[in-house]
């Protein structure tokens, strides 16, 4: 009885033992340099790429910093590299603690590049690396990626991971970029019947860029001015077999959105014009979208003929006309109609310009075929990229008002 007491204590010293050992593997964290973004450019040798790395100090704006250090909250290094895997070891050449990719929010990758053959391969080789995560964002940038990291300096979020957290998050509820996960975009290419979209940004604004609708700029043209960071997110890169070929304004992605139901976009608000309204006023409203999207198809004839059904509320902010909503039915259904009629010009214009100019479809169009044939060698045969172009799209918006904002007494005489 004795030994089996023995036996069983020394058993349980034992376990403790091997539960101590678990934490022989430990990382402390401030003994790590985190990569927030990382970009990408071409170099000029042979073989080799720009690598910049934005790394975060985790002891600016914490609670163990104070929140009120007086360190610099990033650090920018730039250096050539045969991949970013290795170019880890190299950054540590300058940088005193552990490069890691661990919390890395972002790609940027140099327009240059992006239209690169090379981009593909350098991006496959990357995602090798155990540390970037599928769910990390890829953007593209007008400039080269390490002017773009050195003149982004924003103002009220100084913290790196926090800045692009709330502007990526933002432009994509907005609409005004594509949801580029590395996923997304990775998945798009190797499917190979669609398009892929990256975000597009830069942190260089244009001179004296013409002044456009609220929607209709990229990167670059908006004439914002104060005392704010150059750098804006809107419109998307185009991508075929891994190369850009193209770039959409913002109002185009947001229609890329709308149209792809796999994006999460809350509400858009846009301006249109008042069908009441003899001076070309503007209404203001915003589109909530709720339920997704119906696409029938008719694959027999000799052109495709794919119809798209778009269910959208619409929350009316502005009445610049003073026209009465509430008493008057008839000039709700006015509303409604011009609506409509607005959404179906637009959208079909847009899916025609992505059969002429883009020659493909920027949404995964693809997706919604293939159920009408019976195998895969049949979608193959098919031959889906070129009957697209070929196809006549047909777009049916199903509008519903839910709100129309605050009626205000009209102005005697109206004002139209």
């Amino acid at each position: 009885m004795q030994k089996i007491k023995k036996t069983c204590n020394l058993l349980l010293l034992l376990s403790m033992v091997f539960l101590l050992s678990g934490c022989w593997d430990r990382a402390e964290l401030e003994n790590k340099s985190y990569v927030i973004g990382l970009g990408i450019d071409r170099s000029k040798d042979e073989g080799k790429i720009k690598v910049t790395m934005l790394i975060a100090n985790p002891e600016v704006g914490s609670v163990q910093g104070g929140g009120g250090s007086n360190e610099k909250p990033r650090e920018i290094i730039t250096f050539d590299a045969i991949d970013v895997i290795t170019a880890k070891s190299t950054a540590n050449a300058v940088i005193s603690r552990e490069i890691s990719y661990e919390l890395l929010k972002v790609i940027i990758v140099s327009e240059e590049f992006a239209r690169d053959k090379r981009f593909l391969p350098t991006l496959y080789t990357s995602l090798h690396d155990k540390e970037i995560r599928l769910d990390t964002f890829l953007a593209v940038c007008k400039e080269k990626a390490y002017e773009y990291f050195q003149n982004n300096r924003p103002r009220l979020e100084t913290r790196p991971h926090k800045y692009f957290q709330y502007m990526i998050e933002h432009g994509i509820d907005n609409g005004y970029i594509a949801d580029s996960t590395l996923f997304r975009f990775i998945k798009t290419i190797e499917r190979g019947t669609d398009l892929a979209l990256a975000m597009y940004t830069t942190a260089e604004r244009e001179k004296n860029p013409p002044i456009k609708g609220e929607d209709e700029y990229i990167a670059g043209q908006l004439n914002a001015f104060g005392e704010l960071d150059d750098t804006q997110f809107i419109g998307s890169a185009v991508f075929r077999n891994g190369v850009m070929t193209q770039i959409l304004t913002g109002q185009e992605t947001r229609m890329v959105n709308i149209l792809d139901d796999t994006v999460d976009i809350h509400d858009i608000l846009i301006n249109m014009p008042d069908p009441f309204s003899e001076r070309q006023q503007q209404i203001a409203a915003r589109i909530l979208k709720t339920e997704n999207n119906t696409f029938k198809m008719d694959m027999k004839g000799a052109k495709p003929k794919i119809t798209i059904t778009i269910p959208l509320k619409f929350e009316i902010m502005s009445n610049p006309s003073m026209v009465n909503y509430v008493k008057g039915g008839k000039n709700r259904q006015i509303l409604k109609k011009h609506i409509a009629a607005h959404m179906k010009t637009t959208f079909e214009s847009f899916l025609k310009n992505t059969q002429t100019k883009l020659k493909g479809s920027p949404f995964p169009l693809s997706r919604y075929a293939l159920k009408y044939f019976a195998t895969n060698q049949e979608f193959r045969d098919f031959n889906w990229e070129k009957s697209f172009l070929e196809a006549e799209i047909t777009v049916k918006p199903d509008i519903e008002i839910i709100d129309f904002g605050k009626q205000l007494m009209p102005q005697k005489g109206g004002s139209k």
